[in-house]
């Protein structure tokens, strides 16, 4: 009885609230890219469909940083062995520093080659977690622990170039290269945390990040005398994946 009533107040004692800070590095897998537009030519009422599809190429690299404040309830312990699991919940903000994809895509009609498109951008993400912390017979300060999340991914992009070899010198969204977008993301993490003062933890964890695909409007190819003037851009990438690794430290309350 005695053992039990230590291990409620041990229990108790272990929930609370935490707050975190961390940052690393990792690379963007390929997605697809499409581009959609037209191109005006002088006849009267007549115009040239352009579709261009392709991918961007993978191991694009990308550092992270973010922030999260979350809340571990007791333990469950797992029957009468001395393993147990700590559930948590989390708000978490995640910032993808500049990348940039590169997307080869054959055109069509097919006489107009190849255009490669370049698409500098960043995102914010911000998630809910729910969290599985594992507690074993070997250590009470070292725990690894998974965690998924679902949110929204909020993405920009600055200063992007859609170049044909055909065409050199020629950016088609020269009237507007910068653009938009917001959609779902999910994201799953697995890592370690060990504690290295009292409430304070160094942790380090993967983490694979995807956002949903993603449309952009930009500017028509401007070029007076140069080049057919054209309408604007339509640019859908397809879903984007991101192998994350990161540190951080946490503090619980």
């Amino acid at each position: 009885m005695a053992a039990e009533t230590g291990f409620a107040a041990d229990a108790s004692s272990e929930q609370g609230a935490y707050i975190g800070l961390f940052g690393g590095f990792g690379s963007a897998s390929s997605a697809s890219l499409q581009q959609r537009g037209a191109v005006h030519l002088p006849a009267e009422f007549r115009y040239l469909p352009i579709n261009a599809r392709g991918y961007t190429g993978s191991g694009t690299r990308v550092t992270v940083g973010g922030a999260h404040v979350g809340y571990e309830w007791n333990r469950w312990n797992l029957g009468t062995s001395k393993w147990s699991l700590k559930p948590g919940a989390e708000l978490e903000g995640i910032y993808l520093g500049k990348h940039t994809p590169i997307g080869e895509m054959p055109v069509t009609p097919r006489f107009l080659g190849t255009q490669y498109v370049t698409i500098p951008m960043t995102a914010t993400v911000l998630l809910a977690n729910a969290t599985l912390t594992l507690q074993t017979p070997y250590s009470g300060k070292i725990l690894p622990y998974i965690g998924l999340g679902a949110g929204a991914a909020f993405t920009s992009i600055k200063r992007s170039d859609s170049a044909n070899p055909s065409e050199p010198g020629i950016n088609h969204f020269n009237s507007d290269p910068d653009a938009s977008d917001s959609a779902f993301a999910l994201q799953f993490k697995a890592g370690i945390k060990g504690e290295i003062y009292e409430n304070l933890s160094l942790f380090a964890e993967y983490r694979h990040l995807s956002i949903d695909a993603t449309s952009y409007t930009f500017g028509s190819t401007n070029y007076p005398g140069e080049h057919f003037p054209t309408t604007t851009w339509h640019v859908n990438q397809g879903r984007q994946k991101y192998n994350l690794f990161v540190a951080g430290l946490q503090y619980k309350f």
